[in-house]
């Protein structure tokens, strides 16, 4: 290889050098179980009224909870809600479910 070649190849590696992202592995299985969550809806039965239950779960505490990661995936909830169909587009109030107080919020404020 003549030296010009070894000085041009320096800058070509640099230009194809991607940065790795830390969390790359946790938004791809945060992604999946969202995903997951959003076929299941359709389907009959069980699987479909668990799905229902996951995306209309207040709870925020538990880490794969629909509304931690919708957090995790900077997700807007009350968008997916509208997505799968949950809430209906016309409705410009929030459900319950993303609106119910935190429970220490309550406590700390007092």
């Amino acid at each position: 290889m003549a030296k010009e070649d070894k000085n041009t190849a320096i800058y070509v590696a640099y230009d194809e050098y991607e940065p790795f992202e830390g969390t790359l592995p946790e938004r791809s299985l945060l992604s999946a179980i969202l995903t997951t969550a959003m076929a299941d809806l359709k389907k009959p039965g069980e699987h479909g009224k668990r799905a229902q239950e996951y995306f209309l779960s207040p709870d925020d505490e538990y880490i794969f909870s629909f509304l931690s990661v919708c957090d995790f995936l900077n997700i807007d909830p009350l968008r997916v809600l509208k997505v799968t169909g949950l809430v209906k587009v016309q409705e410009d109030t929030t459900p319950p479910a993303l609106t119910a107080p935190h429970p220490t919020t309550e406590t700390e404020n007092k």
